[in-house]
């Protein structure tokens, strides 16, 4: 069996900035979440290969057209929750139906902003059949969760999908490791897993590749300019076409992404 990428992206609301010290921006981070999104399908068109893009109800009723066409890139389209500002209510089963309603697509999926802890039952009445919260590993003062299996299982009736992380040590292979580590190292470690498990669960945000021109982020993540980021990127996505086959989380669960309207 070939093996299996779940690219996955989180677009959301730019409020980056604010997590690590700066003010919150007047709209939280809404419009230039637009502007975001809209230049990331632009560059992207290189390799856009088919994944998954777990969006913000808000941003996508401020901006259906950037859905739709996402949507039409072949990505399969799942819940953010309705809103990326801390503290606000997700309203699962509103998100739901407001990303079913734009996008034209049966909605699977879930992941909370910032890998929230979320209680499942609410997940699954929600009518979620799958949540993509879980990063099997530890970030300090964030949480631990190096005891959680790797692999994607079950709670009752809802599909967990973890984030890649080596086996042993946990380390994990998410958007940070992807900005730290060098690119030949970060791919050999994606290798690594696929041979192990025959599948890899990435997940990144399009504002990664934008300017980010504010003072108060990390240098790991500021030291490269947008064009050496977006180049790097493509380069990683053409590196894993080699190792596996892209396909949207639903569609390796056995879900489909199905149409519920033209």
């Amino acid at each position: 069996m070939m093996n299996s990428i779940l690219l996955t992206w989180d677009i959301e609301e730019y409020d980056l900035p604010h997590d690590f010290g700066s003010p919150p921006q007047p709209d939280h981070g809404l419009a230039r979440g637009v502007e975001i999104w809209s230049a990331w399908l632009k560059f992207s068109e290189g390799w856009s290969f088919p994944g998954t893009a777990f969006c913000t109800a808000r941003l996508a009723q401020v901006s259906p057209e950037l859905l739709k066409e996402t949507a039409r890139r072949g990505h399969e389209i799942a819940s953010h929750g309705w809103s990326h500002r801390m503290g606000d209510d997700l309203q699962l089963a509103a998100s739901r139906k407001a990303l079913q309603e734009i996008s034209g697509q049966t909605i699977f999926g879930f992941r909370a902003p910032r890998l929230k802890k979320i209680d499942k039952t609410e997940i699954t009445q929600a009518g979620f059949r799958y949540d993509a919260s879980l990063n099997p590993t530890w970030i300090p003062g964030r949480y631990d969760h190096r005891s959680e299996p790797r692999r994607p299982f079950q709670i009752g009736s809802l599909w967990e999908v973890p984030a890649a992380v080596l086996p042993g040590i946990r380390f994990p292979l998410f958007w940070a490791s992807f900005h730290i580590l060098p690119l030949p190292i970060y791919l050999a470690l994606c290798s690594q897993v696929l041979q192990l498990d025959g599948l890899l669960c990435l997940y990144f945000h399009p504002w990664e590749l934008s300017e980010l021109s504010e003072p108060k982020l990390p240098r790991w993540l500021t030291r490269r300019s947008q064009a050496e980021r977006i180049n790097r990127m493509g380069k990683l996505c053409l590196g894993l076409q080699r190792l596996g086959r892209f396909t949207p989380v639903a569609n390796y669960l056995g879900l489909g992404t199905q149409v519920t309207r033209p």
